[in-house]
């Protein structure tokens, strides 16, 4: 046998292993998932907590697995997980309602409140458009949009008719494709922004990287915040009214 076709066969092997290795990891993550669910519906939600986690620890990236885990948080009342895993969960599908009013309900019982201005019938508007199609849709608009320019820039050069009406579709596809790209970028970058979960029941932020620091502000379990900057084991935080803070980064999970 040749280096070549030992070398093909090689990676044929180790093709094979790869995909008997990451059907075995699903098997064994559903069946992990399924026992949770059984556990949850029998009340056991500890148990159902370390099934959860064990079906995650595989390497699993599923909606309804963070879901389940955590209603299963929020029903031993550990808030903030709970909050952490439907936020994990809302990312994988940000268009499942019963994500959406979990995390509602379970923001509703949170201590901190931040006034914030009330947004005008024209900002609530986009923000629901924003809102209503993910990444992945977007992805769909911009693809289909460059499609259809493509499209009609071959009609015209070649066919030479309906030049009014192809440059109409391509006119509407340099538009739609311009925004969807846009809108896009800034819900990537609205992904790739570090946010957390205060896990601690109180923690206090601090003007500067240490306890000794002044206080200036207290926060408490299942607050949402953003990290901009850690320092040993401090991190810099940013609240929804735009304050900042030092807090401890063992008091916080990030999303």
């Amino acid at each position: 046998m040749t280096k070549a076709s030992h070398a093909a066969l090689s990676g044929v092997f180790a093709l094979v292993v790869l995909i008997f290795t990451d059907i075995q990891s699903s098997s064994s993550a559903t069946a992990l998932y399924n026992e949770g669910n059984a556990l949850y519906r029998k009340g056991a939600f500890v148990e159902a907590v370390a099934l959860y986690e064990d079906a995650l620890s595989t390497g699993l990236e599923n909606s309804d697995v963070y879901y389940n885990l955590g209603n299963a948080h929020y029903k031993v009342g550990e808030l903030g997980l709970a909050i952490l895993n439907y936020e994990r969960a809302l990312r994988l599908n940000p268009m499942d309602a019963d994500i959406l009013g979990n995390i509602s309900f379970a923001n509703g019982r949170i201590t901190d409140r931040f006034e914030e201005d009330p947004p005008n019938i024209v900002t609530r508007f986009l923000v629901g458009l924003y809102d209503l199609v993910p990444p992945n849709g977007l992805s769909v608009v911009v693809s289909v949009a460059l499609v259809m320019g493509c499209l009609g820039g071959g009609a015209i050069l070649f066919s030479g008719r309906h030049r009014l009406t192809w440059g109409a579709v391509i006119a509407f596809s340099v538009l739609s494709c311009g925004l969807g790209a846009t809108v896009l970028a800034i819900k990537v970058a609205d992904l790739s922004t570090p946010q957390g979960i205060v896990l601690a029941v109180e923690i206090v932020g601090r003007s500067g990287p240490g306890s000794d620091f002044l206080q200036v502000f207290m926060l408490h379990e299942g607050t949402k915040i953003v990290l901009e900057r850690q320092e040993g084991a401090w991190g810099l935080i940013r609240l929804p009214n735009g304050l900042g803070g030092w807090v401890p980064l063992d008091a916080i999970r990030m999303i």
